[in-house]
């Protein structure tokens, strides 16, 4: 079997077992999620794009074809075919395609690789891309296979990395700018309902001038802009993975109508929901 198409098969087993519980429970980039104990999930993407997060387990994503970014705090990385890139806990980043791109990412919690864990102390990469083939992940990290090849699977990806990325003091644990933090686990617990600015800026403690100026200066786009980049983002996971009705997946993530979901997602993705979601089933 192509190692491509075993990706493929590794999401259908994820989104198979989430599905048995709860189907909230496909959002790979909720804080919860990753504090697991020994989690571990792989997905397949094309035109990978996803808002600033941040999450306690370690990201690991590789390109196949075209460019993918990766913002990771104050800097963006371009990733190209054959190179990869590691994020760390708690380090916010976010994703963005340009044109085209063919990604696979990797998610997995700390207590899987605890000796990288110890290595790395207070410290993270200067630059965190480095070139890796997937393929031997593939054999590794099949979900079928046992304790021992999975970590021999995230310590060569732990391993590589520290070969080909120089370390450097990490200032504290978690993104260098508490607000920025602070505004992406905002959005994380109160995108489901109504979300503006003016109630963003009263939870934080801050003015309404000063919030929108942050969001243009720092995080490069606007607060609804922001908002509706996550939204669509969850809304594809339970498009992908679920049976739900569009309109139920509107509400659950947050979009008070049919016609605006359709008019985001439209604008996010090229294509409309219903489109979307026969094109990944």
């Amino acid at each position: 079997m192509h190692w491509q198409e075993r990706v493929c098969k590794i999401v259908d087993i994820s989104l198979d077992f989430t599905a048995r519980k709860e189907v909230t429970a496909l959002l790979i980039y909720e804080t919860e999620r990753s504090e697991q104990l020994e989690y571990l999930y792989c997905q397949r993407d094309h035109d990978f794009n996803f808002p600033a997060h941040l999450h306690h387990s370690y990201e690991f994503l590789s390109v196949q074809a075209g460019t993918l970014t990766c913002t990771l705090e104050t800097n963006s990385y371009d990733i190209h075919p054959g190179q990869a890139l590691l994020v760390l806990p708690d380090q916010i980043h976010s994703y963005a395609t340009k044109q085209s791109s063919q990604s696979v990412l990797w998610i997995f919690s700390n207590d899987w690789v605890p000796d990288f864990k110890a290595q790395l102390g207070q410290r993270a990469f200067e630059n965190p891309v480095f070139r890796m083939e997937t393929a031997p992940l593939m054999e590794l990290l099949w979900p079928g296979n046992n304790r021992c090849k999975k970590l021999a699977g995230l310590y060569l990806i732990c391993g590589t990395a520290l070969e080909q990325c120089t370390l450097c003091p990490r200032p504290g644990q978690g993104a260098d700018d508490p607000l920025e933090a602070r505004i992406v686990n905002y959005v994380q617990e109160n995108y489901t309902g109504p979300l503006t600015l003016e109630q963003m800026a009263r939870a934080l403690g801050y003015n309404y001038t000063y919030l929108s100026a942050y969001f243009n200066q720092r995080l490069h786009t606007g607060f609804q802009d922001f908002v509706n980049l996550y939204r669509v983002s969850r809304a594809e996971a339970l498009l992908r993975g679920s049976s739900l009705p569009i309109t139920q997946v509107a509400e659950q993530c947050g979009f008070g109508t049919i016609r605006s979901f359709n008019r985001v997602f439209l604008k996010a993705k090229g294509v409309a929901p219903s489109v979307f979601r026969r094109m990944n089933r």
